[in-house]
């Protein structure tokens, strides 16, 4: 049997990415991009990822206030 495997729409292909940077390089970056799409959509992402972290690692905290 032979078969041909071939990427119609190169340009849809979701690709995945990991990062690791401390949480003021994070703040750095997205304070960095355009208020372009799509570097606003990653400007965003990068908001509601340092909003969870601050949630879990910065309450404990607010709460020894």
């Amino acid at each position: 049997m032979k078969a041909r495997f071939m990427i119609e729409n190169p340009k849809e292909i979701e690709c995945t990415m990991k990062i690791t940077m401390s949480v003021e390089e994070w703040e750095n970056l997205r304070d960095q991009l355009a208020e372009r799409w799509p570097s606003s959509r990653l400007s965003t992402a990068i908001t509601q990822i340092l909003i969870d972290v601050r949630k879990v690692y910065y309450a404990k905290d607010q709460d020894a206030l």
